[in-house]
């Protein structure tokens, strides 16, 4: 299908890579959104996102990739449990339980392709992505013009939005790893799906890196069970949350 550069280009100004396992139609929502929209765009490509990162798809990840896949494996308890964070609404506490996870998966991986442990963390992770995409180009296995275009956005957004200093971030949604890990943002800076889904792109696509392997996770009875879960959580979530707004509100409660 040839290059994805001008959706990475499209995408990259709002601080987006090219979600893994998301396919034409997602991308095109997304290019549009940004195209068109206002400067409120946030909640509007967290909802398309939604659409790549459903319940079942995350539980399948969690039970089939995570856990199996080299060196992100061995944070998969710390990735599950900020996808729950998440599913639960709980936005603050899953970025902030990811964005390490982020960090600790390059250090390691950079180790494995034999990348100097001197190099600062910019330079890990600009050495890791220029690996990947070199080995992409020497296997051209399947559309490899495309895995070029993702890892060159991926490497963009770890460089100029991920990693860039706090007072430099350029967007409203706050996605920085020296800004909210240093607490420099406060509560309202950041803590919202579009963050979530930012860094959740990014760990799917160390995972890549790790085992290439494009294709999503098979859905299980493992993770049909999960996704239930994560379901049952969040309709419980809404109910808790309706149930005190009425209460601190004065209104009578439906019985």
């Amino acid at each position: 299908m040839g290059s994805l550069e001008h959706y990475a280009n499209i995408l990259g100004c709002q601080g987006l890579m090219i979600p893994p396992f998301s396919n034409m139609s997602i991308l095109d929502k997304l290019a549009t959104i940004i195209q068109e929209a206002g400067i409120e765009k946030d909640g509007q490509l967290a909802e398309i996102l939604f659409e790549v990162y459903t319940p079942a798809n995350l539980a399948a990840m969690v039970v089939s990739r995570y856990s199996q896949t080299p060196v992100i494996s061995e944070y998969a308890v710390t990735i599950s449990e900020a996808i729950e964070a998440h599913i639960l609404g709980l936005d603050h506490v899953a970025v902030a339980g990811l964005m390490p996870v982020i960090e600790g998966v390059v250090v390691r991986l950079s180790l494995l392709n034999g990348i100097s442990a001197k190099k600062s963390a910019k330079g890990k992770f600009t050495a890791l992505v220029s690996c990947a995409i070199e080995k992409n180009n020497q296997k051209k296995v399947g559309d490899f013009q495309q895995v070029e275009s993702m890892l060159k956005a991926f490497l963009v957004f770890l460089v100029d939005y991920f990693w860039e200093d706090s007072s430099s971030y350029p967007l409203p949604d706050k996605t920085n790893r020296n800004g909210i890990l240093h607490g420099a943002y406060a509560d309202k800076d950041y803590g919202y799906p579009i963050n979530f889904y930012k860094v959740l792109s990014a760990l799917d696509m160390l995972c890549w890196i790790s085992r290439f392997d494009p294709f999503p996770p098979e859905s299980s009875f493992e993770s049909e069970a999960l996704a239930l879960y994560y379901m049952s959580m969040k309709k419980i979530r809404s109910e808790v949350r309706s149930g005190c707004n009425e209460l601190f509100s004065g209104a009578p409660s439906a019985s």
